[in-house]
This record gives C-alpha cells, sequence and structure tokens, in this order.
C-alpha cells in the first residue's frame, strides 16, 4: 500500500490493434475490420453500430464497456453469449479474447491464456475515448468525475489501482458495519477503528495522487484548450476533497457521531468533485454547448497527453462522433491537431464520410475509411 511500490506498468511502447472480430456484441452479430492505418474513419448511419466499435476496443482496455455498467446487456438480444478478440502489437504481437457469458463472470485471455483477475489486465492497452455521452462530466454527478480520475490514474498507477481496489472494499465494510451499529443500538470504537486503519493509508494516497495529477491535467488542459478556440476564454476546473481542509483520519474521528447518524461514511475521498469554470462562472450553468464540447475534448487530450508522457507511450485515441456540436473552423484546428506526431493511432466515427474527407484531405498521416 505504500508509494514505493513500482508505479508505472509498461515502458516505452506504442500499443496499436491491428485487427477486430466481434461475435453478437451488442447489434453486431459478426464484424471483423482491419486497422492497417495511422487514422481509421469509422462511418455509417445512425445505429449502425460505430460506437460498439469503439466500446469494444475500450473494453479490451479497461475490462468494462465505456456506457454499460451491466456486462449481459452487452451480449446480442436473444442470444447468451459474446465475444471481442483483438490483434494488438507493441515490441511483440499477442491476442486478447474477452468474453461475456449470461449468467457468469466475463473472461480475458491473453494469447489464450486466462487472467486470474482482471485487474492484472489493466495497464497493457491503454486508450482514451471521447464521445458525446462525456458531457456527463460536465453536466452529471461527481461520481462521473471521479470515475474518469480513477481511470486516468488506474492505468499508469498500480499502487493507485491497488488503493482504489481496497478503498472501496473497505469503505462498503465500514458502512455495513455502521449500519449494523444501528441495528444493534450497540458502538464499537475499535471494531470500528480497525477499517480507519486500512481505509486511511488508501485514502491519504488516492488524494495525493488526484492531487499531483490534476496540477498537471490543468497545465495541458489549458494549452489544447486555447488551441483550437479564440482563445480569449478563461477556463480552469477546480478540485474539492474533505482532504484539501483535514487530515484524513481527523475526519474520520470527527465525523463518527454523523456517520453513526447516517449509517455511512460521511467523508473521504469517495465525495471528491471538480468543478469546471469558464470565465469564472461554473461551466454547467453558463456555458454554450460548444463551450462545453470544447471544454471536454480538451480535458480529454490532456488525459491522452498525461498518460503518454507517464508511460512514455502512445494510447489508442478513440473518437465518437468527433463533429457533434463543433463548429468546422474549430473541427480543423482540432484535426490539425490530431495529425502531429504527439498522437498515435486514432479511431475516428462520423456519419458523414464526404465530411471527414475534407478535414482530412491534406493530412499527414496514412488514413483508412470502413464503411458499415
Amino acid at each position: 500500500m505504500n508509494g514505493k511500490s513500482k508505479q508505472i506498468f509498461y515502458h516505452n511502447k506504442l500499443v496499436r490493434i491491428n485487427h477486430l472480430s466481434l461475435y453478437n456484441f451488442k447489434n453486431h452479430e459478426a464484424l471483423k475490420i482491419d486497422f492497417n492505418a495511422d487514422i481509421t474513419c469509422i462511418t455509417g448511419n445512425n445505429g449502425a453500430g460505430k460506437t460498439n466499435i469503439l466500446d469494444a476496443i475500450y473494453m479490451l482496455s479497461t475490462c468494462k464497456s465505456y456506457f454499460n455498467s451491466i456486462d449481459y446487456q452487452l451480449i446480442k438480444h436473444n442470444e447468451t453469449i459474446c465475444a471481442i478478440n483483438g490483434q494488438f502489437k507493441d515490441e511483440a504481437q499477442y491476442d486478447l479474447q474477452l468474453q461475456i457469458e449470461a449468467g457468469k463472470k466475463k473472461k480475458l485471455k491473453r494469447n489464450d491464456k486466462q487472467y486470474e483477475k482482471l485487474i492484472d489486465h489493466i495497464g497493457l492497452v491503454n486508450a482514451v475515448m471521447i464521445t458525446p455521452v462525456d458531457i456527463d462530466l460536465v453536466q452529471g454527478h461527481s461520481e462521473d468525475r471521479r470515475r474518469f480520475l480513477d481511470i486516468c490514474l488506474s492505468q499508469c498507477d498500480r499502487v493507485y489501482l491497488n488503493c482504489l481496489s481496497e478503498y472501496n472494499k473497505v469503505l462498503e465494510q465500514r458502512n455495513k458495519q455502521l449500519k449494523l451499529f444501528a441495528q444493534h443500538r450497540h458502538f464499537d470504537e475499535i471494531l470500528l477503528e480497525s477499517f480507519n486503519s486500512k481505509l486511511i493509508p488508501a485514502g491519504n494516497y488516492i488524494f495525493e495522487k488526484r492531487l499531483a495529477t490534476l496540477g498537471i491535467l490543468n497545465t495541458y488542459f489549458n494549452e489544447f484548450y486555447s488551441s483550437f478556440t479564440s482563445g480569449n476564454e478563461i477556463v480552469k476546473f477546480i478540485y474539492e476533497s474533505d482532504l484539501l481542509h483535514q487530515k484524513f483520519a481527523i475526519l474520520l474521528k470527527d465525523n463518527v457521531n454523523k456517520d453513526l447518524a447516517l449509517e455511512r461514511t460521511s467523508a473521504g475521498i469517495h465525495k471528491d468533485d471538480l468543478v469546471f469554470e469558464i470565465n469564472g462562472f461554473p461551466l454547467k450553468k453558463f456555458g454554450s454547448q460548444g463551450q462545453s464540447k470544447s471544454f471536454i475534448i480538451a480535458f480529454k487530450l490532456a488525459q491522452y497527453r498525461f498518460l503518454s508522457e507517464t508511460l512514455n507511450a502512445q494510447p489508442i485515441l478513440l473518437l465518437d462522433d468527433l463533429f457533434e456540436k463543433i463548429d468546422e473552423e474549430r473541427a480543423q484546428q482540432l484535426i490539425n491537431l490530431l495529425e502531429t506526431d504527439k498522437f498515435g493511432q486514432i479511431i475516428i466515427t462520423d456519419t458523414h464520410a464526404a465530411r471527414v474527407r475534407k478535414h482530412f484531405e491534406n493530412g499527414l498521416k496514412s488514413i483508412n475509411f470502413v464503411e458499415l
């Protein structure tokens, strides 16, 4: 649980996906796609399953769907099993096979050898997704913003990933015990302290890493935002955490009576949040759709740069309906940015092939079009 453990997963790797096969995944009964260019544009009508392809690749990175937390709902209607197979290459070539079967735990294999724990796979294939549903980062709950931080840090910091797993497990146990105290009208201070002794070191590490990482992300974010906007807007995000104002151990001690009354842990890093601002006002209330979209894109590109520099490798960038709610000039500025050597493999979806071709017509990277 200490910070001296090895933190970085992989170094000097440029991971690319060469081939993807889907079987009964969402609306795809059987689909095969080769990715033989720097940029792959997947086009087709709404409902054709473009986004599902990106989600499949994302699942081979994080073992979780970007859009759906219930695994069996990823299986094609009236079927009982689905599979995602991906062929990847860095220094070596390897195959990943993810299988979801109704009523069973999902399985992930690397070169036909099954992982005992899915958590052991996190960090091998790194990917960053930008999609219209990311508006939830602005309009949604604090949970959405914490999830962003956790995904970002878990891909490059094993200690963080383990601490997060430990924190969530102990937090659940502590909350159950608080309910039992209320039911039995009996409070055992020593028993509660046993949970605190596990919660505190995990929570402190998570807080410290979030604080440090957000400082880096803020710098990257402002650079990206100004690169494809007018630059006249002052944008920032502010980290809110109970641990900014008081040590975690003291917080838990001072909130014992409150926790007993609420029957849950009322303070800690599980309450952290980010506040997005534009020109000194909350983006959620005063930002336009275009400003919110630009904010999110810059925020996610900051995540990409953080992972790239932390891992010394370029993640796969997945862009879903990139041109929605963004004007043509701003879109072209963004494309010009993505075509620099700062970005590795890019997979993008859009409903209009002609629009994508226009934006990339003078591009410096190889591009391939796949129509569904």
